[in-house]
C-alpha cells in the first residue's frame, strides 16, 4: 500500500508471468513481499516447456489467482515466420516473449494493474535475456517502463513503478549469469520445495519437433488441435496431401485418436493388437490406404506376418469400418516417408 495526497490508500496491482519454475515463483514472492497486489498469468502452449499443473499449484501456494491463456493460431503465424529470427532450431524466443508480454500487458490494461513482472534473469539465456533483447521486448510488447524483472532489476533501467514510488527498488535484486545458487538460496529461505527444474526450452528447440513443425507449417493444417498431436507419434509423409501419425503406445494411440481431426482416417487391427494410425488428409487413393495399413502391421506384432487386414474407419463415422490389406514396406520405403 502508498499513501495518496487525499490519505485514501491505493493498492499497488501487478500481473505477474507464472511458469510453475523457481524463477517465476521467486519473483512472485519478492512483488508480494512489496505489499503489491499478484494476478497471475500462466500461458498453455502444449508443446512448450512449462507444466500447468505446476503453474496452478505455486499460484495456489502464493495466495494468488492465475488465469490461464492459450497459445493459438496468431502464436503459430510467429513461429512460421519470426521477426527477430530462430534459435537453435524452429523457437522464435523473441518473438516469443514479445507476444506473451503483449497479451500480458493488454490484460494488465484491462484489470487496471500498474505493472507486469517475470522471473528473467539478465544474461541467462543468450538469445532472449541478454540486456540489448530485454529492452527490445519491453518496447515491442508495449510495455515500456512497465516490465518489471525482480531477481535482476538492480542490474536495469528503473521502471516507472519504482520510479513512482509504488514500489521499493532497494528490495528487488540483481542476480545475473547462468548460476543457481542464489535462486536455490532464495528457495531455502522462502522454504518453497516444490517448483519445476530449470527448463530445456520447448519442444521447438528439439530438432526432430522443429521438423515435425515445419513439415505441418509447410503443407497446411486445418485447426491448432492438429499442432498439439506432433508431439506424439511416429510421423511419416507420403506426399504433400497425405500425411500419416502412428501411436508408439497406447497412451499415445488414445492421444492420437482425441485429437484427430474430424475428416481423418484411422487405422486399427481388429481388437486393438497394435498401434493406432491417423491419415490426414482427404479421398486418399488405394495406395494410400494400403500403405497405412502397411505401417500398421510393420509395427504391430504381426510385423513378420503375411499380408492382414486392417480395419479403418472416418473419424466422424465410427460405424462405417472397412478393410484394406496392407502393403508389406521395406525399411528403405518407410525411411523415406519418415519426418
Amino acid at each position: 500500500m502508498i499513501q495518496q495526497s487525499n490519505a485514501q490508500p491505493k493498492t499497488v496491482k501487478a500481473v505477474g508471468l507464472i511458469s510453475g519454475g523457481l524463477d517465476s515463483i521467486l519473483a512472485a514472492k519478492i512483488v508480494q513481499e512489496l505489499g503489491v497486489k499478484v494476478q497471475g498469468v500462466y500461458f498453455a502452449m502444449p508443446w512448450g516447456c512449462c507444466d500447468k499443473t505446476k503453474a496452478l499449484q505455486a499460484s495456489a501456494q502464493l495466495g494468488i489467482d492465475c488465469i490461464v491463456l492459450q497459445l493459438d493460431e496468431r502464436y503459430l503465424e510467429i513461429v512460421k515466420k519470426p521477426k527477430h529470427g530462430y534459435g537453435s532450431a524452429l523457437n522464435p524466443c523473441v518473438d516469443c516473449r514479445i507476444h506473451m508480454f503483449a497479451r500480458a500487458g493488454q490484460y494488465m490494461r484491462s484489470i487496471g494493474a500498474d505493472f507486469v513482472f517475470t522471473g528473467e534473469i539478465l544474461g541467462q539465456r543468450p538469445m532472449s535475456q541478454m540486456r540489448h533483447s530485454l529492452r527490445m521486448i519491453e518496447r515491442e510488447s508495449q510495455l515500456e517502463g512497465c516490465l518489471l524483472r525482480p531477481l535482476c532489476a538492480q542490474l536495469l533501467e528503473p521502471t516507472i513503478p519504482e520510479q513512482e514510488g509504488l514500489i521499493d527498488r532497494q528490495r528487488l535484486l540483481n542476480i545475473s549469469g547462468r548460476t543457481r545458487k542464489p535462486q536455490l538460496e532464495l528457495a531455502r529461505r522462502y522454504q518453497i520445495k516444490d517448483f519445476l527444474p530449470p527448463a530445456g526450452g520447448c519442444l521447438l528447440t528439439d530438432k526432430n519437433f522443429a521438423r515435425r513443425m515445419k513439415d505441418t507449417l509447410d503443407h497446411g493444417y486445418r485447426t491448432f488441435r492438429e499442432t498439439i498431436s506432433l508431439k506424439w507419434g511416429r510421423h511419416f509423409r507420403y506426399s504433400k496431401d497425405f500425411k500419416l501419425v502412428l501411436g508408439r503406445d497406447e497412451p499415445e494411440n488414445e492421444s492420437l485418436r482425441s485429437f484427430a481431426h474430424s475428416d481423418d482416417l484411422i487405422f486399427e487391427v481388429e481388437n486393438k493388437k497394435g498401434p493406432t494410425l491417423v491419415l490426414k488428409g482427404y479421398d486418399p487413393g488405394p495406395e494410400v490406404l494400403t500403405i497405412a495399413a502397411g505401417l500398421v502391421q510393420r509395427f504391430s506384432s504381426f510385423k513378420d506376418s503375411p499380408e492382414i487386414e486392417v480395419e479403418y474407419w472416418l473419424v466422424k463415422d465410427r460405424t462405417n469400418i472397412r478393410k484394406v490389406r496392407a502393403k508389406k514396406l521395406s525399411d528403405e520405403e518407410i525411411e523415406r516417408m519418415k519426418v
